[in-house]
Order: structure tokens, then sequence, then C-alpha cells
């Protein structure tokens, strides 16, 4: 079974909200620090990680993909 993984790296997050928009459903603004958070992620040193569906994924790639400082990232691994 294959697992995908969103990896979101928050420190270096701008807020321009592409993520929110490309998917909502894994994203929102925190409105304290203007920056993204990816909704039930778990914290893991620098970086926020989510185990999401393969229905979720084409989502969170456009979020990855249209991220200006590209700080988001969907990995896929055989597990």
């Amino acid at each position: 079974m294959r697992k995908i993984k969103v990896i979101h790296y928050p420190e270096n997050c701008i807020g321009c909200n592409f993520c929110v928009l490309m998917a909502p459903g894994q994203w929102r603004i925190n409105d304290d620090t203007g920056r993204a958070e990816l909704i039930g992620g778990k914290p893991e040193g620098d970086q926020v990680t989510l185990e999401i569906s393969a229905a979720d994924r084409e989502a969170n790639q456009r979020a990855a993909e249209s991220c200006p400082v590209q700080i988001i990232k969907v990995e896929e691994s055989a597990e």
C-alpha cells in the first residue's frame, strides 16, 4: 500500500494563500502568524507532515506547485 504525505516548512511561509485556494480542505491561514497551516499536520522539527488520501493528492500537488517559495512537498512511498 502506498502512503502519500504532504510536507510543509511553515517558518518560510509568506502567507500568499495559494495553498488554501488549491486545497482548502487541508490548508488555512493562521490569523495570528499570517502563515499557512497544514490542517491536522504533525510537527516534526522544522516541518509539519500529514498523511493524505489518494483523493487529496491532486489538490495538494497543485498547492505545492503554486507555492512561490516552494515550501510544500508531496511525497509518495511504498509501505
